[in-house]
């Protein structure tokens, strides 16, 4: 797995993927951390009328430094497996004296290697920001570590995901698009259920959003990033302003614990991300070494699997169609979108499973 030769030949073909990814997070993290500390301490020194400043810090990862960070690595894992398949390059990559399963190894730890790394430079460069800046006098760093210990397994975990994904694929482009229909397929497919039972029932608009709501719940667990959906470190100095029956604003309180609205999710949810780890990396490893190369260049490289995939994505493309053209009531037009969507998907999708793509070999 540690061989010379194939480190350096992953590292030629993704390095400016990799540096996209140290420049991006970079950015999301240390730089933009930085800069909220020079417009607190900008904030403090203003003077005018009778303005008073109170420190405030927000930090969310739906701000897109994990958005940001994922669809970097989809993109690395996309150029060392897809890419090879399209140019046919992967032909002599397996004809060199390597076993697969290292080859494989390679591309996964060149990509774990680069995430790990990353994390503890942002970590230790915030870490620094945190000392000899403005921030050091209303923050404590402790839920910036939670942060970095979620997000890394987080990321190996979108990253071994999208590597999987490369092993049952034959092509650039159906690897990236079924990685991220998949990603996030747990919560657009609460939406796909709900419609289906509005359409169905007589049940009004709050009740259905209640089962939307409940429905994203539970299939939130198994998102792969469930751990940082709900993570959020707040530092909020403003004091609390009250008001009286009659909406007249009484005196100000000053916050009592301006700490008290970080939201760490419990270490629990880091299982989900886990458990993708460690079963799709030993799926894809055991895939990998089994890749028939007759195949590249066409969606799907396992003939077996092109039955179960054209079932699914009838059946969600079905789901989809009732969904916009269905409502309370509306049973037919339910039916009616149903089959049209349902069909016109079925001709589609057969159609491009025998289809074959490549580029010219280089």
């Amino acid at each position: 797995m540690f061989h010379k030769a194939l480190w350096m030949r992953q590292w030629k073909q993704g390095k400016y993927i990799i540096l996209l990814f140290w420049l991006t997070s970079l950015y999301q993290l240390p730089y933009k951390y930085y800069q909220e500390a020079q417009m607190q301490l900008k904030l403090s020194k203003m003077k005018f009328g009778d303005y008073t400043y109170y420190y405030s810090y927000y930090f969310q990862t739906s701000d897109g430094t994990v958005f940001f960070q994922g669809a970097t690595l989809i993109a690395l894992a996309c150029l060392l497996i897809g890419w090879e398949r399209n140019n046919q390059s992967n032909d002599f990559l397996f004809s060199m004296p390597f076993k697969r399963k290292d080859i494989f190894l390679t591309k996964w730890w060149l990509g774990v290697f680069n995430i790990i790394t990353v994390q503890i430079v942002c970590w230790i460069s915030m870490y620094g920001i945190k000392n000899m800046s403005f921030h050091n006098e209303y923050q404590t760093f402790a839920p910036f570590y939670s942060y970095f210990l979620y997000a890394t397994v987080v990321l190996i975990a979108i990253y071994t995901f999208a590597l999987f994904i490369g092993t049952i694929t034959g092509h650039i482009f159906s690897q990236s698009i079924l990685t991220i229909i998949l990603l996030f397929l747990p919560y657009g497919f609460g939406l796909l259920i709900s419609g289906f039972i509005y359409s169905h029932t007589q049940w009004s608009v709050d009740a259905m959003g209640e089962i939307e709501y409940h429905t994203h719940e539970y299939l939130q667990h198994i998102g792969i990033i469930s751990p940082l959906e709900y993570f959020s470190i707040t530092y909020d100095y403003h004091p609390i302003e009250t008001f009286d029956d009659y909406g007249n604003k009484l005196p100000s309180a000053s916050q009592d614990n301006p700490t008290e609205r970080i939201s760490v999710p419990s270490p629990w949810t880091l299982l989900t991300p886990f458990s993708y780890i460690i079963t799709f990396l030993s799926i894809a490893t055991f895939l990998y070494t089994r890749t028939p190369n007759e195949q590249s260049g066409k969606i799907l490289l396992f003939p077996n699997l092109q039955k179960w995939f054209i079932i699914c994505t009838v059946l969600c493309f079905g789901l989809l169609g009732g969904r916009i053209l269905g409502g309370r009531d509306a049973l037919l037009s339910y039916y009616v979108g149903f089959f049209l969507f349902a069909t016109i998907s079925y001709f589609i999708f057969t159609r491009l499973l025998k289809l074959k793509f490549a580029f010219a070999r280089k």
